[in-house]
């Protein structure tokens, strides 16, 4: 299992570098702006948020490179069984966005050093959206891949971007009503939606796990 996490990070080592470096260049963007702008709130948390989807996309590198080089069909000639495979390409998808949130921490502290404010509003929105954004590439495009196959894995990118940023306006259309009478509706609406967006990505889990075992390779 820890070989099987240890290569998927050796896969977008490159990838991986390249974006903690993007990250810290929207850092000292971050830095330079709120010098010339009183309303940052907007920018902190597109930044939050694009940093936990820019390491969440890292999943799509790794299934995209596998397929090039066809280790999906190799992989299993090691002392492994299918169920780790799929264990160790999702425990390796939430180590990237544990990543994101890092760096997105990284951000704020910048933020703060160079306002001295913190607007926790627009941080907290932030983060709830890069949580669900980051989470739901690897929600949607694992198990589709596997339905699918790899020779899809384009489409099957798009469909998964356009899902993550859907899953965030189309749950909050549905089931906003629902929270806006209560006391403190942000943070409920908020923190059911980080619950939410978690548990399709165990259901997705134990969904790719059945289609992994059945599938012919």
């Amino acid at each position: 299992m820890k070989g099987l996490i240890r290569n998927n990070f050796y896969t977008v080592e490159g990838s991986l570098k390249s974006t903690l470096l993007l990250s810290l260049m929207a850092a000292v963007v971050l830095a330079i702006v709120t010098r010339f702008t009183s309303d940052n709130g907007p920018l902190l948390s597109g930044i939050i948020g694009g940093n936990m989807g820019g390491f969440g996309a890292l999943t799509m590198t790794i299934i995209q490179k596998d397929a090039a080089s066809k280790w999906n069909k190799f992989e299993l000639t090691m002392p492994v069984r299918r169920k780790d495979v799929i264990t160790a390409r999702y425990i390796s998808s939430m180590l990237y966005v544990l990543i994101g949130v890092g760096m997105a921490l990284v951000n704020i502290l910048l933020f703060h050093l160079t306002t001295g404010a913190l607007n926790l509003e627009r941080i907290s929105y932030g983060f709830i959206f890069g949580w669900g954004f980051a989470l739901s590439m690897p929600t949607f495009m694992i198990p589709l891949v596997l339905i699918l196959g790899t020779d899809k894995i384009e489409p099957i990118m798009v469909v998964s971007v356009i899902a993550g940023l859907a899953l965030l306006f189309g749950y909050s259309a549905v089931l906003s009503p629902f929270f806006r009478s209560m006391e403190h509706y942000n943070f409920f609406f908020r923190l059911s939606y980080v619950v939410f967006c978690t548990l399709l990505f165990l259901l997705s889990y134990l969904l790719s796990c059945r289609v992994y075992k059945k599938k012919e390779l």
